[in-house]
């Protein structure tokens, strides 16, 4: 199967047969590759290693002999490059052209251009993928469109939302195969889709589940009422409500139970939420060390905590949560669409209301307060992680695309 991905994250390349990009990134396509084989991937070509920006601290080099072909696309040059799509065209259509399957995803400008291979494909009678790797829609909402001050401004930019959304929905409609990476695209995009299904993106193996001599001492350190580690994982940006931690953690100081947070992450709320913690009093309680490679390093750092927090106030519900619960945590979360299907309430986590730091605190002290039921909540997680690795998910949607042939 000549497999072509088409996608607007971008690379650098070290050589011609070698290319640097997002960490995380790289994880996601080498599992791929693990599952389906070798694959092209086309996408736009930066000119230097140092213009790659991830969404972490690390990059990482894939080279043909892991399995990677890289086709260079045109990267956009602003408003004035009105030959961009031209260009983007002229390098996809002979990929297309040669490719059994194409892969596509839910892309945002300026780089909607480069639909036009999944466009193509469905011309020709091609197979095609269709992957809504995250609920885009309300996290341009909320980061984008919410927060523009003038008026003519955010209507334009909402207008633009929408078509995301309308264009979006078109392609799952034609699309032979779609995967739904989070299930608030589901809830959002399968009415639309003429063959979809929901993936769940864990990016562990059973190796790197907390093992079972590390747990076994974590649990007698919680029953012993050791004060609860919690931790965190992500952008500090505020659509994660990183606040209404701080807020909770000062909650529970006034009722006398006495908590520890760390929170990892960078993002233009950092220096608002440090100025928070001090107003509070809460430096000697909660810290804010930056930034977490993913992998061992990540892995380590939630080892030594006892509950994990995602308090996010849209339905973005990003792959930390499997994170968690391959370090035996289990994960209290903001009730949304995405944490009620992916939290099992009062089994492997706590689902508490939105935008409620006092909420969040009592979930906090359900845990606090029954040792036991933390214990228990951490051992269901441990077991979801046993059973949801990273290879049962590649070979699940291996299967699935297999099957379009």
């Amino acid at each position: 199967m000549r497999y072509l991905l088409v996608t607007h994250i971008a690379f650098a390349r070290q050589n011609p047969s070698t290319a640097v990009m997002d960490r995380l990134w790289a994880e996601d396509l080498k599992g791929l590759v693990s599952s389906v084989g070798p694959i092209t991937v086309a996408a736009p070509e930066l000119p230097s290693v140092e213009d790659i920006k991830g969404w972490g601290p690390a990059t990482e080099t894939l080279s043909k002999d892991d399995g990677f072909e890289f086709l260079g696309l045109p990267t956009y040059r602003g408003r004035a490059d009105v030959t961009f799509a031209r260009r983007v065209r002229s390098a996809l259509r002979p990929a297309v052209l040669n490719s059994d399957l194409i892969h596509s995803s839910n892309l945002f400008r300026p780089y909607t251009a480069l639909w036009f291979g999944h466009d193509l494909a469905v011309e020709l009678n091609k197979k095609t993928l269709f992957v809504v790797a995250e609920d885009f829609y309300d996290m341009l909402n909320w980061e984008w469109v919410r927060t523009e001050q003038n008026p003519l401004q955010k209507l334009r930019r909402r207008r633009t939302l929408h078509q995301l959304d309308h264009e979006v929905r078109k392609r799952v409609a034609n699309a032979s195969l779609t995967f739904l990476h989070t299930p608030a695209a589901v809830t959002r995009y399968r009415e639309y889709a003429a063959n979809a299904v929901a993936i769940r993106q864990p990016v562990h193996e059973k190796a790197d589940v907390i093992d079972a001599k590390d747990f076994e001492a974590k649990c007698a350190e919680i029953r012993g009422n050791a004060p609860l580690r919690l931790i965190g994982a992500s952008r500090m940006e505020s659509l994660k409500g990183i606040d209404f931690i701080v807020r909770a953690v000062s909650i529970l100081k006034q009722r006398g139970i006495s908590v520890s947070a760390t929170l990892y992450g960078q993002g233009s709320q950092m220096e608002l939420l440090k100025l928070l913690t001090q107003r509070l009093e809460l430096t000697g309680s909660i810290e804010f060390p930056g930034s977490v490679a993913p992998g061992p390093v990540l892995r380590q750092a939630l080892s030594g905590a006892h509950v994990f927090l995602m308090p996010h106030l849209t339905t973005d519900f990003g792959r930390a949560f499997f994170d968690a619960m391959a370090a035996g945590l289990p994960v209290i979360a903001f009730r949304s669409a995405a944490s009620q299907d992916t939290v099992r309430h009062r089994v492997d986590g706590l689902i508490t209301p939105n935008a409620d730091a006092e909420g969040l605190a009592d979930g906090i002290a359900q845990f606090h307060e029954n040792r036991e039921f933390l214990v228990s909540s951490a051992e269901a997680a441990r077991s979801r992680a046993l059973l949801n690795t990273k290879s049962v998910w590649n070979n699940l949607r291996a299967q699935m695309i297999q099957e379009l042939f």
